[in-house]
């Protein structure tokens, strides 16, 4: 079926019987409009072809229908580009000149760059670290105490008035803080008081600056609350009201759920009655 379907795309029409004196002439013609066709159209102008008479023989002439062969022709104006014949880009606007020519060229040829590309590049290196240095010290600035916070880390205390068995209470970065003048009896107390008896052993040395003053924060280290001066069942020490936890006039624990002895803050003495807490 195949077959006889390209058979009739390809062949039919009118066939024109000639006679033997006329048959090479149409074949000549014929083999000559086959090889016009594969000229290139330029070519083609240049070439000046004779055409052949075709004139039949008018004794021997017949016309009858029936299969034939012959040849398309299609116009085309340019020969078919293919993809092997596109013209390759030139790029030698952009490339060195030591790469212009491959055949010339070796192994690191035009990496050499003028002087001014290694200052432009240290300044930019320059520039990109400070640039960076500005950026974090941005963001340590933001993450700092504020103004008011910082002006309140360091504070000086006057304790000329402070008696000897009081204790003066002021605020300090927010927290309370004690300044308790001891007695001599509060001192040869807790001198007789064995380390091994505390829940949280120190010494007085560790405790004090100076045997007569105590510095502590007034914050229970159990759970925060605040205890009282002067109260509990040690004589001058602290008794916090919310869970029953004791210290002694050194602010040690003894007694009731406090883990620790109360905090000594950074302080240091500036004269014999001015103190610097911070």
């Amino acid at each position: 079926m195949n077959f006889l379907g390209s058979s009739c795309a390809r062949y039919g029409g009118v066939t024109f019987w000639a006679s033997p004196c006329c048959r090479d002439v149409i074949k000549s013609a014929q083999l000559l409009s086959a090889n016009k066709i594969l000229v290139k159209s330029n070519e083609a102008k240049e070439i000046n072809v004779e055409k052949l008479p075709l004139k039949p023989c008018s004794s021997n002439l017949r016309v009858s229908f029936g299969p034939t062969i012959w040849t398309q022709v299609r116009f085309c104006k340019d020969y078919p580009r293919l993809h092997r014949d596109i013209e390759f880009p030139n790029f030698d606007k952009y490339r060195k000149n030591a790469y212009k020519d491959v055949r010339k060229t070796s192994w690191g040829v035009g990496d050499d760059k003028p002087g001014y590309i290694y200052v432009i590049g240290l300044f930019g290196l320059l520039a990109g670290a400070y640039g960076t240095k500005a950026h974090l010290i941005h963001y340590v600035a933001f993450m700092d105490a504020p103004a008011d916070v910082i002006a309140l880390a360091s504070i000086e205390v006057d304790i000329s008035k402070v008696e000897p068995g009081t204790c003066l209470t002021i605020k300090w970065r927010g927290k309370p803080l004690f300044i308790k003048n001891r007695t001599s009896a509060d001192i040869a107390t807790e001198k007789a008081t064995a380390l091994s008896s505390l829940r949280d052993p120190e010494t007085e040395e560790q405790r004090t600056q100076k045997n007569e003053w105590l510095v502590v924060v007034g914050i229970c280290t159990h759970l925060g609350c605040v205890p009282i001066p002067n109260s509990g069942d040690w004589p001058g020490g602290f008794y916090c009201p919310c869970h029953g936890s004791h210290f002694d006039n050194l602010g040690r624990a003894r007694k009731g759920p406090a883990p620790k002895n109360l905090e000594i803050p950074p302080y240091k003495f500036i004269t014999d009655t001015l103190i610097n807490v911070g």
